[in-house]
């Protein structure tokens, strides 16, 4: 029979265990976006095991206010990614003996993780692909008609050419807009473009956000852009973005 003993020896790096309803419990060093750690849980099958997150990875996706289809199409992607099984929303392994119990539970763990991180990430990307399609609507519907245009192209002085989220146009101003989230990745990769991008007279550079950023966040962007939140922008006919 199977104990914490004799698959704390199989794991070997893992020295937590936990007897629970649902197996053995694991905590791994895999975290979710939510920075959780990603628990594994071991049963007994047949002659050998069957490793499985505990639907982990589902419940984790609920904080982002992810839909089922999403979430079972995520956790297909990373289950074949790992050579694990997807059902009933919960990711598992099926082990053949104790001797590799440490490879599946890595490969659920990772799936785990992999699968959250992937629907937090869209949850993210389609809030800012949100508020910007808003920006372009109240810009579009105002009476000082500019040409608005999404993903436009902008040169750097690096010579590299960035891809701002919308540009804004009238005459010879133009203004560039990122949409930024709390994310690491999209504070690094806004603040990179905006420094990239020249300095100079009737071009305005803002990083935009509807969800409130951290303060730190705030100072980094505002050396390189103007911050703008989208409840600045609603209400009005956005012509002062060029001015």
């Amino acid at each position: 029979m199977l104990d914490c003993i004799s698959l704390q020896s199989a794991l070997k790096g893992y020295d937590s265990c936990l007897r629970t309803a649902d197996g053995l419990m694991v905590h791994t060093q895999c975290m979710y976006p939510s920075f959780e750690q990603v628990d594994v849980y071991v049963v007994s099958f047949g002659d050998g095991y069957i490793v499985h997150d505990g639907g982990g990875a589902a419940r984790n996706a609920w904080l982002y206010n992810c839909d089922q289809k999403s979430v079972s199409q995520a956790l297909k992607h990373a289950a074949n990614s790992y050579g694990c099984s997807a059902k009933d929303l919960q990711l598992c392994v099926e082990v053949p003996s104790v001797d590799w119990l440490w490879s599946g539970v890595v490969a659920v763990a990772n799936a785990s993780a992999d699968a959250a991180r992937y629907l937090a990430a869209k949850v993210r990307n389609n809030a800012v692909i949100g508020v910007i399609q808003k920006t372009k609507i109240i810009l579009d519907s105002a009476s000082w008609k500019p040409e608005t245009k999404l993903q436009a192209s902008y040169p750097g002085q690096s010579g590299k050419v960035h891809i701002f989220d919308l540009s804004v146009r009238q005459g010879d101003s133009l203004a560039l807009i990122d949409a930024v989230n709390s994310h690491p990745a999209s504070i690094a990769s806004k603040y990179l473009a905006f420094s990239d991008t020249e300095r100079r007279s009737k071009l305005f550079k803002y990083a935009l956000y509807e969800e409130d950023l951290a303060q730190e966040d705030k100072v980094l962007l505002s050396n390189v852009a103007d911050l703008i939140a989208f409840k600045a922008i609603s209400g009005t006919d956005g012509k002062f973005l060029i001015q």
